[in-house]
């Protein structure tokens, strides 16, 4: 399976090297994907995901205690929407966190995942918000028509070879906890 640009291979040390050095500008915090319980299909070949800066949800108009963006229905208890002219903005449910997709209306993808995923620019690392009321701020105020904050871009929620990236992350992951329990025998 061959990376492409938005759903690129992202070794184990450059990880953890952006785990560490990431601007608190922009992000809070930074989670394995273990932490996160996103689904196989959302960004398979994603190590992790990674929460925005209290900086950068001021910056989209949240404050402490906010309720949700204006305009926003909530379909269902894990659901919230807005339509956007032809597009949608949706925050959806992934306890404990909440993830958020843009829906341009085309089904231009072979499965049913066409939805856009709002992620970090390394590794296309997701986005994800504490609550949806931070999750609706953030999602207007990157869907909007200016310049996307410095670092943050939209991609496809999936490689269009879906099958193919989720059995590449799958055994990258068995790979790597055999290299590493190699290694803690050998020392």
């Amino acid at each position: 399976m061959v990376s492409d640009d938005c759903h690129p291979d992202v070794s184990l040390s450059d990880w953890e090297r952006f785990r560490n050095t990431v601007s608190p500008f922009l992000i809070e915090k930074v989670l394995d994907r273990s932490e996160t319980r996103l689904p196989n299909w959302y960004l398979p070949r994603g190590r992790g995901a990674a929460t925005p800066s209290s900086y950068l949800l001021r910056r989209a108009g949240y404050r402490t205690g906010s309720r949700r963006a204006r305009g926003w229905i909530k379909r269902r208890s894990d659901e919230l929407f807005k339509g956007v002219g032809r597009d949608c903005l949706i925050v959806r449910r992934c306890k404990p966190f909440w993830r958020i997709a843009w829906d341009t209306g085309a089904w231009t993808q072979a499965h049913d995942h066409s939805n856009f995923a709002l992620v970090h620019l390394f590794g296309s690392t997701p986005i994800i918000a504490r609550t949806y009321q931070e999750a609706t701020y953030l999602a207007e105020f990157c869907f909007k028509k200016n310049p996307l904050p410095t670092g943050l871009f939209w991609v496809h929620e999936c490689p269009d070879d879906i099958n193919g990236a989720i059995d590449f992350a799958r055994q990258r992951r068995v790979d790597e906890a055999r290299d590493i329990s190699t290694l803690r025998a050998i020392a």
